[in-house]
């Protein structure tokens, strides 16, 4: 079965899902974030080798409650606090990395951040990347800017831009194979414009804390089913 050496995931769904269940916010964000780390296992499994998932984007940013915000933040805190302390987690060799506008965050998690990334940051066996505080586009307008800057700067000349050199200054170089969507909303919302030209979307009807082994190789077999063309 031909397998995805690379997939990105919109884990949609954890606020619908505490009101499904009657539970209060922290305890749908905790299964949330418990589900990623049950992913990164099935990806390991699958021989996966890199894993995005979109935790944060700038309009949830903007448009959350203060509450939310915060909420998200401290648990965001606690969960590399714990995978710092954690003995389990490095023997999995799972190089973490944040993208985003992470200037936007708050310092004592832009730190811990950082110190995860530096810590794993020789760990082969799956890439993690989580996007927090990001926006496709805004992803897209930056890398723009960097490129422009080094054409006045005389670094580059306007005939050398490309595909690949234009993705060398995005957050995340490499295109997913696979992209899943959970809650039922079947739109990417800005997520990876510029790398998802060709992935394979998988939506699903269910909400991220629901997400399980059985959906997860469900997304597997669809891909494994694609007839990949890339434009042939």
């Amino acid at each position: 079965m031909e397998k995805p050496n690379s997939i990105a995931i919109i884990p949609d769904g954890n606020r619908r899902y505490a009101k499904k269940y009657k539970i209060n916010l922290r305890k749908a964000y905790l299964k949330g974030i418990e589900k990623v780390r049950e992913v990164s296992r099935w990806c390991i499994e699958y021989d996966v080798s890199s894993l995005t998932f979109w935790a944060l984007s700038l309009d949830n940013l903007r448009a959350r409650s203060s509450f939310q915000i915060k909420l998200l933040f401290y648990l965001l805190e606690s969960e590399i606090r714990e995978i710092l302390n954690s003995e389990e987690f490095f023997k999995e060799k799972i190089k973490v990395h944040f993208l985003g506008k992470l200037n936007l965050l708050p310092t004592s998690l832009s730190k811990l951040m950082e110190k995860v990334q530096q810590k794993t940051k020789n760990f082969e066996k799956l890439s993690l990347n989580i996007a927090v505080a990001y926006d496709g586009r805004e992803e897209i307008i930056n890398a723009t800017k960097k490129i422009a800057s080094k054409i006045l700067s005389g670094e580059l000349k306007t005939n050398s831009i490309s595909n690949k050199l234009f993705s060398k200054y995005l957050y995340i170089q490499s295109p997913p194979d696979l992209i899943i969507r959970t809650g039922a909303r079947n739109r990417l919302s800005g997520f990876m414009p510029f790398q998802s030209a060709y992935s394979e979307l998988f939506f699903l009807d269910r909400l991220w804390p629901e997400f399980n082994k059985r959906n997860f190789e469900r997304a597997m077999l669809f891909f494994a089913k694609t007839q990949r063309n890339f434009g042939k």
